[in-house]
C-alpha cells in the first residue's frame, strides 16, 4: 500500500512538472502576442520593382501593398507617380503623398477613390495628405468618403470630379479637420457632412460644384473658417436640419445663391463675419465691417459683421468712389509649364465705369492690361497673381488675389559626382576629405547622402572630413536628391591602409560574435546581442547591417523587421587602430497567430483576456485534473 502511494505521490508531482511547463509556455506565447510594436513608415513608389518590403530603398508598387501590411498606427508615404487603385482603410492610419501635384489616385472610375471607415461602436482615425485624388466611380461615390472617423485630418489635396460622384463625405465624422484642400466638382456638394459634429473645415478652395459645402441630417457643432467659396452653380454653403455650426471668414462670389440656411447657426464670430459678394452696402466708419447686417436666405439667420464687398464711404460733396475689384477666374490651380491658362475677371464702380484692368504675378510682374486673357509661358512655380480696375476717375481699386502652380511636366532625376575622397590610399586615424555636389535641371538639391560598403552612412553632407573609417577596402557611394527624388549612386574606391607608425603595428584584430540565430514576429522588436565582441587591446565599435536594406550601430541594438522572410544578419566590429572583423547570423521573422487572417468565426485570439487572468485558469484547470487523478488512484 505505501508503495501505491509513493507511485501516486510520483504520478502526482510529475504531472504537476508537466503542467507547470504547459502554463510557462502558453505564457510566453502570450507575450509575445502582446509585445507592443511602435508604428512604422511603410514607403510606396509607383515605378517600383515587384516583391519590395515596404523600405525606402525596396517601397511597395502600390498603396493597397502598403496598407495590407500596415498596421494601426503606421505612416505610408507615398512617392510622386500615378496610383490607379480604390484605397480601402479600415484602422488608424495616416497615408503622406510626396506632392499634391504629382501624387496622383485615381480611383479608374470604380466606386470611391479612398474609402475610410470604422463602426458605429469602434471610431478609427484617418490622415489623408499631399495628393490628387481623382475619377470616383459615379452617383453616390465619393472621391473621399469618411465614416465613423473621430480626430482624423484632409489636408492638402486637390480633389477633382467627375460626372455624378463627390468630394468629400464626412458621415458620423467625430473632430475630423478638413484644410488647405482644392475641390473641384460637377454634379454634387464639394463638402457633405451627414450627421457629425465638433469637425473644422477651413482654409478650403471649393468651386465648381452644385453645392460648395454641405450640412444634413443633425451635423452640429461645426466650425467652417477661412474658406474660399466660388462658382458654385446652386448655393456656396446649403444648411439643412443642422444647428449650432459657425461660419466665419469664408469668402463667397460667384455663386448662384450664397448660402441658405433653414436652421439656427452663427454666422459671425469674435466680430467677424463672412465676404459676401452681393452684399453691397456701406462701411462709412472705415472700420472694414458692413454698417447693415447680411441676411442669409432661407431662413432668420444674419451675418451681424459682414466682410469685404461694400460700398465705400459715402464722399462728402458727392466724390468719387473707389472701384472694387470683385473677383477673378483662372482656369487652372495647377498646370505643367507650357499648358494654356486663362484668366479673367470683373470689376464694379457704383459712380461711374470700369475703363481699366491690371494684372501681375509675383514672380514674373506685368501680365496683362486686358478684362481677359491667355498665356502659355508663365514660369514654373507657385504665383500669387494679382487684379485690379480703375474706374473713368482713374482711381483703382485694391488688388484681389489667387495662387496659381505651375509644375515641370517631367521630373528629371539629379545627377550625383564625386569631387574629391583625399587621400587615397589613406592611412588608419588620417583625415579623409570628402567632397561632392549634384546637379538638377528642373529643381534643387535638397539633401546629400555618403554610404560605405564597410561604415555604412557616413554623411548626409556634402563636403566633410573623416578619421574614423575600417581598415581595408571601401566602396562609397554618394547620392543627391532633388524636391521629388533621389539620383543614381556615384560610386568610388576608398582605400585605407594600416599605419605602421601608428605605435601599435602589432595590434590584433577584434572578435565579432553576432549572436544568435534569432527569431521573432512581423514589427516585434529584436534585440540582437554582439556584446560577447571584444578587442583584447581596447575599445571596439559595432555597425550591423539587418539585412532589410537597413543599419544600426553599437552592440545591442534593437530592430523591427515589416515582412516576413529569412535575413542574413552581419555585425563589423572595429578597434580603437582601425582594424575590423565580421561575422553574419540569421533571423527568422514570421507572421503571428494575430497577424494572420483568421477565417471567419470565433478565435480565442479575438479575445482581450488579461494575462494574470489566463494563468490563473489554467494553472486551476491543471490542479483539477491532478486531484482527480490522484483521488481517482486513491479508489482504486
Amino acid at each position: 500500500m505505501e508503495q501505491d502511494e509513493k507511485m501516486i505521490l510520483g504520478k502526482g508531482i510529475v504531472a504537476f512538472v508537466m503542467s507547470m511547463l504547459i502554463v510557462c509556455l502558453v505564457g510566453n506565447l502570450f507575450l509575445i502576442e502582446n509585445c507592443p510594436a511602435a508604428g512604422t513608415t511603410i514607403y510606396v513608389r509607383a515605378n517600383a520593382n515587384p516583391g519590395g518590403d515596404g523600405t525606402q530603398d525596396f517601397p511597395y508598387k502600390t498603396i493597397r501593398d502598403g496598407n495590407a501590411t500596415a498596421r494601426a498606427g503606421d505612416i505610408i508615404f507615398v512617392f510622386n507617380g500615378t496610383y490607379t487603385e480604390n484605397v480601402v482603410i479600415t484602422k488608424n492610419l495616416t497615408i503622406i503623398g510626396e506632392s499634391k501635384d504629382s501624387t496622383f489616385i485615381d480611383g479608374g472610375g470604380n466606386g470611391h477613390v479612398l474609402y475610410a471607415y470604422g463602426t458605429e461602436s469602434s471610431d478609427i482615425s484617418v490622415n489623408v495628405s499631399g495628393f490628387t485624388l481623382r475619377n470616383a466611380g459615379g452617383i453616390r461615390y465619393n472621391t473621399i468618403a469618411f465614416s465613423y472617423i473621430a480626430n482624423g485630418e484632409i489636408s492638402q489635396n486637390k480633389i477633382t470630379v467627375v460626372d455624378q460622384s463627390g468630394g468629400i463625405q464626412l458621415y458620423h465624422g467625430h473632430g475630423v479637420t478638413i484644410q488647405n484642400n482644392l475641390i473641384s466638382e460637377k454634379e454634387v456638394a464639394g463638402i457633405y457632412l451627414i450627421e457629425s459634429e465638433e469637425n473644422i473645415i477651413q482654409n478650403n478652395i471649393i468651386q465648381q460644384s452644385q453645392e460648395g459645402i454641405q450640412f444634413s441630417y443633425f451635423s452640429t457643432n461645426n466650425q467652417v473658417l477661412g474658406n474660399t467659396i466660388r462658382n458654385n452653380r446652386d448655393c456656396g454653403i446649403y444648411v439643412t436640419q443642422s444647428s449650432s455650426n459657425m461660419f466665419s471668414d469664408n469668402d463667397f462670389t460667384g455663386n448662384g445663391k450664397n448660402a441658405q440656411d433653414s436652421s439656427i447657426n452663427s454666422w459671425s464670430s469674435n466680430g467677424q463675419g463672412n465676404y459676401w459678394e452681393d452684399y453691397n452696402k456701406y462701411d462709412n466708419n472705415s472700420d472694414g465691417i458692413g454698417d447693415t447686417p447680411y441676411a442669409i436666405p432661407g431662413g432668420n439667420n444674419i451675418d451681424e459683421y459682414p466682410l469685404g464687398y461694400f460700398k465705400q464711404p459715402e464722399q462728402s460733396g458727392g466724390g468719387n468712389q473707389q472701384p472694387i475689384a470683385v473677383s477673378l477666374s483662372i482656369s487652372k490651380t495647377s498646370a505643367n509649364f507650357g499648358d494654356l491658362i486663362s484668366f479673367t475677371g470683373q470689376g464694379i464702380d457704383l459712380d461711374g465705369s470700369i475703363v481699366g484692368f491690371k494684372w501681375r504675378s509675383n514672380l514674373i510682374g506685368i501680365l496683362s492690361i486686358e478684362q481677359s486673357f491667355s498665356t502659355s509661358t508663365l514660369s514654373i512655380g507657385t504665383h500669387t497673381i494679382y487684379f485690379k480696375v480703375m474706374d473713368n476717375a482713374s482711381v483703382w481699386s485694391n488688388e484681389k488675389t489667387a495662387s496659381i502652380t505651375i509644375n515641370s511636366p517631367v521630373n528629371h532625376a539629379p545627377i550625383a559626382y564625386i569631387d574629391e575622397i583625399t587621400p587615397n590610399p589613406a592611412k588608419q586615424r588620417e583625415a579623409v576629405v570628402f567632397r561632392g555636389h549634384g546637379t538638377d535641371e528642373d529643381g534643387s538639391i535638397i539633401a546629400y547622402k555618403w554610404l560605405s560598403s564597410k561604415d555604412g552612412v557616413i554623411s548626409t553632407a556634402s563636403s566633410f572630413s573623416k578619421t574614423n573609417l575600417s581598415l581595408g577596402t571601401h566602396t562609397i557611394y554618394f547620392q543627391v536628391k532633388d524636391n521629388t527624388e533621389w539620383s543614381s549612386q556615384a560610386i568610388r574606391t576608398l582605400v585605407v591602409e594600416k599605419n605602421s607608425s601608428s605605435g601599435n603595428p602589432d595590434n590584433q584584430v577584434p572578435i565579432a560574435d553576432v549572436g544568435g540565430p534569432y527569431q521573432g514576429i512581423v514589427n516585434g522588436v529584436i534585440m540582437f546581442d554582439g556584446s560577447g565582441s571584444y578587442d583584447e587591446e581596447g575599445a571596439i565599435v559595432g555597425y550591423w547591417n539587418f539585412g532589410d536594406n537597413s543599419s544600426g550601430t553599437g552592440l545591442s541594438p534593437t530592430h523591427v523587421y515589416t515582412v516576413p522572410g529569412t535575413y542574413t544578419v552581419t555585425l563589423t566590429v572595429t578597434d580603437e587602430d582601425g582594424d575590423s572583423k565580421t561575422a553574419s547570423t540569421s533571423v527568422a521573422i514570421i507572421q503571428s497567430i494575430s497577424q494572420g487572417n483568421n477565417a471567419e468565426g470565433f478565435s480565442v485570439f479575438d479575445l482581450e483576456i488579461p494575462f494574470p487572468i489566463i494563468i490563473i485558469v489554467v494553472f486551476l484547470s491543471v490542479l483539477g485534473v491532478i486531484i482527480g487523478f490522484i483521488l481517482r488512484m486513491k479508489r482504486g
